[in-house]
């Protein structure tokens, strides 16, 4: 009897020993972790940031006179020089207006016959030395100025009655003030035309543009400003042309920022060479620039996707040679370019670094 209670007893165990193997072997089967290691590479962090090009010198053409634009010489893309003529402004007088002056050069006529008589009869006494030096450079000087009056009144009659003037500073004729190209005509043959002066800025009648250098200009958020610096190079791609790619210098960093979306974001300009090569760029062209904030050569480092965040702190789970078990560890992370990620602080590059936790422990 003691006996078969001792066998029994050697079996019970053998059968529990054995439950218990196949429990931790097949437990043993089921967790099968990937891993992979840190290595060292560059990673480089940059930003993008949505813009528009512009020629860097842009004139508007305007004109001197008011009146209804007459005539057009000139289409968009067409190049000028200095001095092209542009377009032909036709006056509209009003009938009052040419009365008025039509007075105006009367009352100068009399004036200057007066002072013409008065210059004749003393230069003859002058050469006969009956007056002095002084006396005959007065009356000369009122004689001049008398000459001008009348010819500016005569110039003025002219551009109401006939559109047209003896004078070389003042003409109906608009021409281009600098050497471009024409990138815009804002009106049609028969539109108003406001002239230029001091209380007015006055109607533009074309707008040209030296094509040889753009702007980009973009507005930078407040949080990147830190990083950047005055003739820094970016990196310019357009919408236009996916193909197309250039090299721009910062050249302006604005002090002053606009509030945008509840953003403080300040303007950057960067300038950028037209080549021959280059397609044809227009003013306005949407374009992206990518920025370098950071970089660091050789740096330890893993791809982003591996990293558990966890509140303010990063961690990886590093696989137990030994024990074949999984270790949270706590990791400092530097600079990422959004695919990679700088490890400063936690881990070597020999650590087994597990890529499949989140998959090995939801599948039991």
């Amino acid at each position: 009897m003691k006996t078969t209670k001792i066998i029994f007893l050697i079996i019970l165990l053998f059968i529990l020993g054995f439950i218990v193997y196949r429990s931790i072997s097949s437990k043993s089967q089921r967790i099968s972790y990937a891993t992979t290691v840190a290595q060292k590479r560059d990673i480089v962090e940059t930003i993008r940031i949505s813009g528009n090009v512009f020629p860097i010198k842009e004139i508007e053409v305007k004109s001197q006179l008011s009146g209804i634009l007459e005539d057009i010489f000139v289409r968009i893309g067409d190049n000028v020089k200095e001095g092209t003529a542009i377009a032909s402004v036709k006056l509209v007088p009003s009938t009052s207006d040419i009365e008025r002056l039509e007075s105006v050069v009367a009352q100068a006529k009399i004036e200057f016959s007066i002072r013409s008589s008065e210059y004749l009869r003393d230069k003859t006494l002058f050469e006969s030395r009956v007056i002095s030096q002084s006396e005959m450079d007065e009356t000369k000087r009122i004689y001049l100025i008398a000459k001008e009056n009348l010819t500016s009144a005569q110039n003025q009659l002219d551009i109401l009655k006939k559109g047209r003037i003896h004078s070389k500073n003042i003409s109906n004729i608009i021409k281009a003030s600098t050497a471009g190209t024409i990138i815009d005509i804002p009106f049609e043959v028969g539109a108003s035309v406001i002239e230029r002066s001091n209380y007015s800025a006055g109607t533009t009648v074309a707008v040209v543009a030296e094509m040889k250098m753009f702007n980009f200009k973009a507005l930078l958020s407040e949080q990147y400003i830190r990083h950047v610096r005055l003739y820094d190079n970016v990196s310019i791609t357009f919408n236009a042309y996916p193909n197309l790619q250039t090299h721009a210098i910062i050249t302006k960093i604005a002090s002053k920022g606009e509030i945008e979306n509840g953003i403080v974001k300040y303007m950057l300009d960067a300038e950028f060479e037209i080549t021959d090569t280059m397609p044809v760029l227009r003013s306005g062209y949407s374009a992206i620039a990518t920025i370098t904030l950071s970089s660091s050569i050789g740096a330890l480092s893993i791809e982003e996707k591996y990293i558990d965040y966890k509140n303010d702190s990063s961690f990886v789970y590093v696989l137990d040679t030994i024990s074949k078990t999984s270790i949270h560890k706590k990791i400092e992370l530097g600079i990422s370019d959004g695919v990679y990620t700088e490890i400063k602080e936690g881990i070597n590059g020999k650590e087994q670094i597990i890529i499949n936790y989140d998959k090995v422990e939801s599948n039991p």
